[in-house]
C-alpha cells in the first residue's frame, strides 16, 4: 500500500532523482541502487514529464511537480493499492488530466487506486465506484450510474443539481 497525503513535509537539499530514489531504501539498507532501480526511476521521471527536473532540488519545484514527483514515488514504490488524497491539486486541467490518466492505466493493471477528489465533473470521468457522505454521515456508494443523480448529489453537497446522463453525454451542472 502506498499513501499520499495532501500535504507533505520535504527535507530540504535533496534532488528530485534523490527523493525518488528514497522508495528503494524503505525496507533494508542498500549501499547503491541497481541498474533496474535507476531505470525504473527514469521511466516513472519520464512518464510524468519530469525528466528534465531530476537534478533540481525539490525544494525549488512547484507544487504541481511536487504532485507529480509523489505520485511518481507511489508507481516506483510497486504497491498494489495506491491512496491518494486529492493528487491532482496545485495543477492546471491539462496535468489534471495526464495524471488521471495515468492513475486510471493503473487501475486496469490490477493496481487498485482510491482517490478523494472534490472535482465530481473530474471524478465522474475517471471513476469507476463512488462514495459520498451527507452532512449527517449517511455514506453513499455506487457505480457512476447509480450516484450521479440529482437527489443524491442534493443529499450530499445541499445544492441543487443538474446530471445529464444519456448515450452520448454525460456532465453534472450546479444550480444556485
Amino acid at each position: 500500500m502506498f499513501y499520499l497525503p495532501q500535504k507533505i513535509n520535504y527535507t530540504k537539499g535533496l534532488t528530485l532523482y534523490e527523493y525518488l530514489s528514497s522508495i528503494f531504501f524503505k525496507e533494508k539498507w542498500k549501499w547503491y541502487l541497481s541498474k533496474g532501480d535507476k531505470q525504473i526511476i527514469e521511466e516513472n521521471l519520464e512518464k510524468l514529464e519530469l525528466l528534465d527536473k531530476k537534478n533540481v532540488l525539490i525544494e525549488n519545484l512547484s507544487s504541481g511537480e511536487l504532485q507529480k514527483a509523489n505520485i511518481a514515488l507511489g508507481l516506483i514504490s510497486n504497491a498494489d493499492l495506491l491512496l491518494f488524497d486529492e493528487p491532482t491539486s496545485n495543477m492546471d486541467l491539462v496535468n489534471q488530466i495526464k495524471i488521471l490518466d495515468i492513475i486510471k492505466k493503473l487501475t486496469q493493471k490490477d493496481i487498485t487506486s482510491v482517490i478523494i477528489m472534490h472535482d465530481i465533473n473530474l471524478s465522474s470521468s475517471y471513476g469507476d465506484y463512488f462514495i459520498g457522505v451527507t452532512p449527517q454521515h449517511k455514506l453513499m456508494c455506487a457505480n457512476k450510474d447509480n450516484f450521479f443523480t440529482e437527489k443524491n448529489l442534493k443529499d450530499i453537497y445541499n445544492i441543487d443539481f443538474k446530471v445529464v446522463n444519456n448515450e452520448k453525454d454525460f456532465y453534472i451542472q450546479i444550480f444556485n
